[in-house]
């Protein structure tokens, strides 16, 4: 007989791979090293069919967000210094709506790229966290140039 009451789901998802578990006997998963959820509460939030599952790389987005930061802020303290944009696309987005316009490109991209990390990393963990990984370079690169540009 079983001691674990009806209610009790006896499965579970991993919440960052969603690798599928026949039993809760495992708290962290064996290929990711992900927390293990009952099915059924692998959401966060408690707002139902509104709640999304936890993002499965936060610390790099967080690297991502700031690199863009940056680059925002440096591209806007070379136009100040004379300097001008080398991205055309960027810069006929300076040039038609100034600074906020600028702030929402760069943001409006930085969301399809975590958005798209996310949905790749559901289907492919590593493709996912390694698609990540590349947005955080690239996006380093113009920041590395501007801070050679501003010091020289």
């Amino acid at each position: 007989m079983s001691t674990v009451p009806d209610s009790v789901p006896r499965t579970g998802v991993c919440t960052r791979c969603r690798r599928r578990f026949a039993t809760l006997s495992v708290s962290a998963c064996p290929r990711c090293g992900g927390p293990i959820t009952p099915a059924g509460r692998e959401h966060s939030g408690g707002l139902g069919w509104l709640s999304l599952p936890a993002m499965r790389y936060p610390v790099r987005y967080v690297w991502l967000v700031f690199l863009a930061s940056l680059d925002i802020m440096m591209t806007w303290v070379i136009l100040l210094c004379g300097g001008w944009e080398v991205n055309a696309i960027a810069a006929a987005v300076i040039d038609n709506m100034g600074l906020p316009g600028a702030v929402l490109f760069k943001f409006a991209l930085v969301m399809f790229v975590i958005i798209l990390c996310e949905v790749v990393g559901r289907r492919h963990n590593e493709t996912g966290r390694k698609l990540a990984e590349w947005a955080i370079a690239i996006t380093s690169i113009p920041v590395l140039l501007s801070f050679v540009q501003l010091l020289s």
